[in-house]
């Protein structure tokens, strides 16, 4: 995964040559705004609560309580909208930091601003400096609500040393500072629930309609991994988080736990079903997780309660641009029809398409998928049917009479494989569209059953890596695969649970004993990208939630044993693809 921070862009385009900062790149800048009087018991005159989402507001979004943007002056003088660059930009969201680019932006949470700060083993807590009789000289002495302010407004912190002039210079009115230090002071303060001194505790999601042998396929590589860190983490030889944050955990690193939680009944109750679990067991994050249904119900609840879930398999994600708590594999079906588009966008103006889509969410997240990536492109010409309930497939007297109709250039036909029977039938008719396209995801292995004669106009939209290359780099998973007999992988489960695993761990590696949940998700955003199973690429980057970005068009080639052809390079670019 490769991490793209904004704050390395900003570093690059203002030509900021930086070191270490004290306090770092972009804590919050503003002009002056009027704001309510203090009052006692309040923070510039507002309740606690509203002056923490006020503050975190500044800090996230660069918004002033009054909705106007931050005023922000650096490298001498040159204004920049605090909403451009954030604190968040460089300070991520959990506060901790980061390292970007040759870029070193230092901790800006409670837990490190209001505490002193060490040249050596600087993420030790203060408990345990004096466990291990760590005597060495401060950076600085922890920072005061006085000594914060001076530092925002002057760039001088504690020591009297003047940071760098591109960190940020600017005057909030007192009120403004009173709201952004009282959320400071929140944010990333505690450790986050399910940590304690010796574990990490983890849970994971298996719905009811889930089948045993997909549900092993789940648990087996992840109770692996977990017996394995177990026993062999601990202690300086180890070679499972040979990275700074793991050689300084070293010693110290805690065990890892994990607890099946199993849904029952409808998805309306799944929510009460998981603050229950939660209320007995909290946990630091949910692993992976499965069901055959819209993960939607899980999605929200780890919304709500801001609690990560790592690359859940599902193939029915939620697409949200805000949300942040689940990192999925990619946009699943919904991908698939967005290739789809891109591919079709050479099509000539004025050509039409006809896309014949089976009911139930796989069909719709398909059809979603090409219809609004198709308006996105500025293309028209769409026609649309919708078969009925129940249907997963379409006649081949209904599908001539709709070409006949509609005299489509392209015809995408999410259904079943049997509607292979009709493409049989349109493979010896002369009046077939140029390009039909089927969902290898919606089709599974049954792909492979299409009939030879529709093969040389049939398109498939395939969201894995080339069946040719992915032996080789699927074979590492096989670490993780002790016990897991019959193994069946055309479900691609197990090959993706080794890939969260790998994930995490370096999550884990990288977190340097900020055990927040947002820090988990800060250092995955930044990994570098991984040669993992099953996608050509997974990439997340600050703030992105969906790993895999691309997808191959392919062909069957022709013959009794027909093999997959790429039609297509992974990243679908309009301007790169030939139909």
């Amino acid at each position: 995964m490769r991490g793209r921070g904004l704050c390395a862009q900003v570093s690059r385009t203002l030509g900021w040559v930086l070191g270490v900062l004290v306090l770092s790149g972009a804590l919050c800048a503003g002009t002056r705004d009027p704001a309510p009087a203090s009052s006692s018991g309040a923070v510039a005159g507002l309740s606690p609560d509203r002056a923490l989402a006020l503050g975190e507001r500044m800090y996230r979004q660069g918004l002033l309580p009054s909705g106007a943007p931050l005023g922000t002056q650096v490298s001498e003088g040159v204004p920049v909208p605090g909403s451009t660059f954030t604190c968040l930009s460089c300070h991520l969201r959990s506060g901790v930091g980061s390292i970007e680019g040759g870029v070193v932006t230092l901790p800006a949470n409670a837990a490190r601003l209001f505490q002193p700060r060490y040249w050596k083993l600087p993420n030790l807590s203060p408990e345990a400096r004096k466990d291990i009789l760590a005597i060495t000289p401060e950076a600085r002495p922890a920072y005061t609500d006085a000594t914060l302010a001076r530092v925002l407004r002057t760039g001088v912190d504690p020591t009297g040393h003047e940071l760098h002039p591109a960190m940020p210079r600017f005057q909030l009115s007192d009120p403004n500072m009173a709201i952004l230090i009282h959320y400071l002071r929140s944010l990333s303060a505690t450790v986050s629930p399910g940590v304690d001194a010796t574990t990490i505790r983890f849970a994971t999601v298996v719905t009811e309609e889930v089948s045993l042998e997909d549900e092993r396929a789940m648990l087996v590589p992840m109770n692996n991994y977990l017996a394995r860190h177990n026993r062999y983490s601990d202690g300086f030889d180890n070679r499972m988080y040979q990275s700074a944050g793991g050689s300084e955990m070293n010693g110290s690193y805690r065990k890892l736990a994990l607890s099946v939680w199993r849904l029952k009944g409808a998805p309306e109750t799944w929510g009460r079903q998981l603050e229950a679990y939660l209320a007995e067991e909290p946990v630091f994050a949910l692993l992976g997780g499965i069901s055959y249904g819209d993960w939607r119900p899980i999605h929200t609840f780890c919304e709500t309660h801001r609690l990560p879930c790592l690359l859940p398999i599902t193939d029915l994600p939620v697409l949200s641009n805000t949300d942040w708590y689940t990192l999925y594999f990619s946009k699943g079906f919904y991908q698939e029809g967005q290739a789809a588009a891109r591919y079709l966008a050479s099509l000539p103006p004025g050509g039409r398409v006809l896309q014949i889509t089976q009911e139930g969410p796989a069909g719709q997240a398909l059809a979603a998928g090409f219809r609004e990536t198709w308006r996105e492109l500025g293309r028209r010409g769409l026609k649309e049917v919708r078969l009925g309930q129940g249907e997963t497939q379409v006649s081949g007297a209904r599908l001539h009479a709709l070409l006949r109709k509609e005299r489509p250039a392209a015809l995408l036909l999410w259904t079943g494989p049997g509607s292979f029977a009709a493409l049989g039938e349109l493979a010896e008719s002369a009046r077939h569209p140029e390009q039909v396209f089927l969902s290898s995801r919606l089709l599974g292995p049954t792909v492979s059953e299409l009939p030879e004669g529709a093969r040389a106009f049939t398109r498939i939209t395939y969201p894995y890596r080339d069946p040719k290359h992915e032996p080789e780099v699927s074979k590492y998973a096989a670490t993780l695969m002790a016990g897991l007999t019959p193994r069946n992988p055309e479900s691609r489960i197990a090959t993706r649970v080794y890939s969260m695993i790998q994930v995490l761990r370096q999550g884990l590696a990288e977190m340097y004993l900020n055990f927040y949940r947002d820090n988990l998700l800060d250092r995955i955003g930044m990994q570098a990208e991984q040669a993992l199973p099953d996608y050509l690429r997974l990439s997340f980057g600050p703030g992105q939630r969906y790993a895999a970005k691309g997808c191959y068009i392919m062909q069957l080639s022709p013959g009794p044993d027909p093999q997959l052809l790429r039609r297509s390079e992974w990243i679908i670019h309009p301007e790169s693809l030939r139909p």
